[in-house]
């Protein structure tokens, strides 16, 4: 097909050969099983095909979550370039993302880690004054993602009446499709106030103070990781937002959303694990403090 081979093109231009060759193969090999043989029929495949895929494969969890991988790549691709429209593309995108849930449930679980108050102060003590304190200030508060991050702009914030700084996130913008409100908050009230005076004056001009690019947003952090001997990434930003929403008292269902999770269950499971420090926060409050 035409389109595999313009794919196969953009993947040598864009990936290692390693990778090319293995995308290629995960590709060619679903094609097959649902019975994908031309252009006509790849535009119209659907989500049910790759649920049904997934269901009759003998593949582990790891090589399945590997060959969603490169389906996602492959129909990414293809919506980019007006193959198939854009509602095809979500249900398909959806589809793989539940997947991957189901299947990383299956593996040995790895929680992830939020930063602690000590690697944060040491993390922006490193990049005082630089770009990255701003653009780790926004992922810090407001717990987006860096896809989500790529996408906007001064138009996406507003401050309400209470002086609580919001990010709106358009359907597009996010990793399902799914819109959503996000407050900027910090792990108090006083800290929050603070940051979001700091953020307003940041996004005046926004372009200057947060536009990077992916790639070297993630080299950057990288060398400052290793630099630190502090095991973080961009992500870890987000990890640390949404367990201080926990341990604030934050209900799991206003976590979520505030998160953009698809499913309560990935909350639950994910950031409710059971804490003694927060089990005892909460008898205190419930007692009144004593």
């Amino acid at each position: 097909m035409e389109v595999l081979d313009l794919w196969k093109r953009n993947l040598a231009r864009t990936k290692s050969q390693r990778t090319t060759s293995t995308y290629v193969r995960h590709v060619v090999s679903f094609l097959r099983a649902v019975e994908v043989h031309d252009e006509e029929s790849l535009l119209k495949l659907s989500s049910s095909q790759i649920f049904k895929y997934v269901d009759s494969s003998t593949l582990g969890p790891s090589s399945l979550l590997a060959n969603l991988s490169a389906l996602k790549h492959f129909f990414r691709f293809l919506v980019r370039r007006d193959y198939i429209d854009r509602e095809r593309y979500t249900d398909i995108e959806q589809a793989i993302e539940e997947i991957r849930e189901e299947l990383n449930t299956k593996k040995n679980p790895r929680f992830p880690k939020a930063l602690t108050r000590e690697e944060v102060d040491r993390i922006f003590n490193a990049v005082r004054g630089k770009k990255y304190e701003r653009i780790y200030s926004l992922f810090l508060y407001s717990g987006i993602r860096l896809g989500e991050f790529e996408n906007l702009g001064r138009k996406s914030f507003y401050l309400d009446k209470s002086g609580i700084l919001w990010i709106k996130l358009d359907p597009h913008m996010t990793k399902r499709s799914r819109g959503r409100l996000t407050p900027v908050l910090a792990p108090s009230r006083d800290e929050t106030y603070r940051v979001t005076g700091k953020l307003l004056r940041w996004i005046e001009n926004y372009e200057e103070n947060f536009s990077v690019k992916r790639g070297v947003l993630q080299v950057y952090t990288d060398r400052l990781s290793k630099r630190l001997g502090i095991p973080f990434s961009v992500h870890s930003f987000r990890h640390t937002y949404i367990t201080n929403l926990v341990n604030s008292g934050f209900p799991v269902e206003v976590v979520k959303e505030f998160a953009g999770h698809s499913n309560i269950k990935t909350t639950i499971e994910t950031y409710y694990r059971f804490s003694q420090r927060r089990a005892e926060e909460l008898v205190r409050n419930f007692l009144g403090g004593e």
